[in-house]
């Protein structure tokens, strides 16, 4: 144990204490009687000694044991008790590890000398804290022994630890909330002076502005010292930031904790801004009222851009209501012209034809070989003009004819195709001149029956008619399931012939009314079919290529779009995909 030093220890003993005690020589008592006073009684005074809190052990001249109480048990050898060392000497009585700590102090207390220090005293792993008083013990005669006084700190001690670490807490916490408070200072402060279309300020209890931060200076142009303290609203009689309507806004917060309004601001310099304003009521940790803060976002540029965009749609739907009274006299014009050709122009073919065969049979038989030719020439080409005729109302009925959408059977709709087609006597081949590649089952898709049977009519048809020079021509009909280009499913067909083919750069042009790559004298037609394929598959939200070479036969597909992939998909013809 180490000495620490102390303050003197308040506790001072009379040095007739131990004068009464019985073990006491009577000299001690004689010398109370010379001073006139009576010796006290010796059982109080060991009374008093056994009940102090504190150790007292008292030593005389030659450091042998007079007296003790039990509260000096922590001084003493483990095997002796307070009640059994009177007349040990102070080494046979006091422990070791106090010796040690005690020898510097005896000599200087023997000569008159006190000393005071506390003691930290470590034993089993517990600590305990003591201090430790030396105090002469003096006579008429001089020092006549010593008195050491120890009491426990311990408890004190560790009381003062805890109420330390407790101080030492709360300092910590004190300097991090002081830290948190910093940081969100530097934030709002940083935010406030960051902000540039928008503004922060803060109302009290009374709605009037309590802060007006350079966020708010700066955007609406009032300094600080002009609007603090100020209610509002603003009038032309007196110009303010806040809104006309800030009462009742700042009633709805009061009610529901935020509320919002839009509607122009004023600024210092009498110019105007279109603001979206929040007003949220605050509140402290005990739910009293702390004020409303507002926040202000210029929404100028963005209401002069929906005033804008209204004007804009306003041209626009001026525009498309022109368009459609446009759209209407055209489809009105369309069925005039529809009803002329079904009508007025039919009527002067038909003459034509009676015509020439009254001129035929007013010539008389036989007829000059060129005089037969023309006659023929014209009949052929009145003819032509009457399919040219019915193709184009075709042509003008399906853009007006409504889809009549259902599940449709392509296997069946290509048997009822391929019917009509082989037993049209202009495209009939004799047998053995032709091979059929069908597949054996095709999608399923959603369409109108009788308008997907033209598109296998015509498609069919020219493959039967530009294969006509092929021994023997070969047709192939295929499709699959696939993903278009725009990530959705779609089933695509195709029938491909080994005819004869076309220039692929002009591949576009098939598609448009009256055009053909083709001179008529070699194959017959009217130049609409292909376009009548387009108009129909596009009408049912599909597409439709061709693909090939002068020579070396062609290939023509159209997609179809489907609902969604079956889980199964249904076998596709092997041969039409080789």
């Amino acid at each position: 144990m180490q000495p620490l030093p102390r303050d003197p220890w308040p506790t001072h003993l009379p040095p007739s204490f131990f004068s009464a005690l019985p073990a006491d020589s009577t000299s001690d008592a004689d010398a109370h009687d010379k001073a006139g006073a009576p010796p006290p009684s010796s059982d109080a005074l060991l009374r008093l000694l056994h009940a102090l809190p504190d150790g007292v052990l008292s030593l005389d001249a030659d450091l042998r044991c007079r007296h003790a109480n039990p509260a000096a048990q922590p001084l003493l050898r483990p095997h002796l008790t307070w009640d059994q060392i009177d007349g040990l000497s102070w080494h046979e009585a006091v422990d070791d590890d106090w010796i040690d700590t005690l020898l510097p102090w005896m000599a200087p207390a023997l000569r008159g000398e006190g000393g005071h220090f506390a003691v930290q005293h470590e034993r089993g792993g517990a600590v305990t804290h003591w201090e430790l008083t030396l105090l002469p013990d003096r006579s008429d005669a001089g020092v006549v022994g010593v008195f050491l006084l120890l009491r426990d700190e311990t408890a004190r001690q560790r009381r003062q630890a805890a109420l330390q670490e407790q101080q030492h807490d709360l300092q910590r916490r004190l300097q991090q909330q002081d830290a948190r408070l910093a940081l969100q200072q530097a934030r709002w402060q940083a935010l406030s002076e960051g902000l540039h279309d928008a503004a922060i300020f803060f109302l009290d209890t009374h709605g009037a502005i309590q802060d007006w931060p350079a966020s708010a200076e700066r955007l609406l142009g009032y300094r600080a010292e002009e609007v603090i303290g100020t209610r509002g609203p603003d009038t032309p009689q007196q110009p303010h930031p806040l809104p006309a309507d800030v009462a009742l806004a700042l009633e709805r917060a009061s009610l529901l904790g935020q509320s919002e309004s839009t509607g122009w601001l004023r600024r210092a310099d009498g110019s105007r801004l279109w603001a979206h304003t929040v007003y949220t009521t605050l509140t402290g940790l005990d739910g009293e009222l702390l004020g409303t803060a507002c926040l202000v976002r210029d929404m100028t540029e963005i209401r002069r851009l929906e005033e804008l965009l209204r004007d804009l749609n306003q041209a626009l739907e001026r525009k498309v209501e022109e368009r459609t009274r446009q759209l209407l006299a055209a489809n009105q014009d369309l069925e005039a012209f529809s009803y002329s050709v079904s009508h007025d122009l039919r009527a002067p073919l038909r003459h034509i034809t009676a015509y020439v065969q009254l001129l035929r049979e007013d010539l008389g038989q036989p007829l000059t070989p060129d005089v037969a030719q023309d006659l023929h020439t014209i009949e052929q080409a009145a003819e032509h003009m009457g399919r040219l005729i019915e193709g184009l109302l075709a042509f003008a009925r399906l853009g007006r004819a409504e889809v009549q959408r259902q599940p449709v059977d392509m296997p069946d709709l290509l048997r009822s195709s391929l019917n009509r087609v082989q037993h049209d006597p202009a495209l009939r081949r004799a047998e053995g001149e032709c091979e059929l590649h069908l597949p054996d089952a095709l999608p399923t898709v959603e369409g109108d029956p009788l308008l997907l049977s033209q598109v296998w009519d015509n498609l069919l048809g020219n493959a039967f008619k530009y294969s006509r020079p092929r021994r023997p021509a070969i047709i192939a009909v295929g499709a699959e399931r696939r993903m278009g280009p725009s990530g959705a499913p779609e089933a695509v067909f195709w029938v491909r012939d080994n005819g004869v083919g076309f220039d692929a750069a002009r591949a576009e042009r098939l598609f448009g009314v009256f055009q053909r790559l083709h001179r008529a004298q070699d194959f017959e037609g009217t130049g609409i079919g292909l376009a009548l394929c387009r108009r129909i598959v596009e009408r049912h939200g599909g597409r439709i290529w061709a693909d090939g070479r002068a020579g070396e036969g062609a290939t023509f597909a159209f997609a179809l779009p489907l609902q969604r992939l079956p889980a199964s998909p249904e076998p596709d013809s092997p041969s039409a995909l080789d």
